[in-house]
């Protein structure tokens, strides 16, 4: 599993760099391809594959294509060499359709974090109440989300069930980068001051 927060904080740096490259307040950048970025490999993989009933999963593809598409633009026209007055408009339409699709892949990868959790109260509540009405998600090795998601004012309990199933995704997949299980540890020593 993609850490969702992770992935909307790089698009909007990648917005960021875009607007500092429009500015030439940079001297380059490059940008992978939409299927092989961070992003691209977890969506035409698991993405796809353990979330494919999800709606947005299939919205997050297509802006995500959407915003590599006029991001790479934004690129090519800053590490070109020729600049005219014709080829500056277009790139300012090119950041704008980048800005805008990033906003839309920032909002879906927030609609599928809240579908993913609810799908896994929806399971757990399945599974509580004994029925034999299993569902996929059910059976994925994640614990779900008790009943946070409908409560008001429960931020910190939604972020403290995201980070446990993060945790469990990156225990269970033996991922070894350090990177990561320090994010964690930052992440669960806020929760904890935000608790006292």
């Amino acid at each position: 599993m993609i850490d969702i927060t992770v992935a909307r904080i790089t698009h909007v740096e990648w917005v960021y760099q875009l607007e500092r490259l429009l500015h030439k307040e940079t001297t380059s950048a490059s940008l992978p391809s939409y299927y092989v970025c961070e992003l691209g490999v977890w969506l035409y993989g698991e993405g796809l594959r353990n979330y494919e009933e999800i709606p947005e999963i299939g919205y997050l593809v297509e802006c995500h294509r959407k915003f590599h598409v006029a991001a790479e633009r934004v690129i090519e026209w800053h590490n070109s060499s020729k600049f005219n007055s014709q080829k500056a408009a277009q790139v300012e339409i090119d950041f704008r359709e980048a800005l805008s699709t990033s906003k839309e892949i920032v909002y879906h990868l927030t609609m599928l974090e809240f579908k993913i959790l609810l799908k896994y109260q929806e399971a757990q509540e399945v599974q509580e109440s004994g029925s034999d009405d299993q569902n996929s998600m059910t059976k994925h090795s994640w614990h779900p989300l008790k009943s946070v998601i409908g409560e008001r004012n429960s931020r910190l309990n939604v972020a403290r069930a995201s980070l446990e199933l993060l945790k469990k995704d990156i225990v269970s997949s033996h991922v070894s980068d350090s990177l990561n299980r320090s994010n964690i540890v930052t992440w669960e020593k806020h929760l904890e001051k935000e608790t006292t």
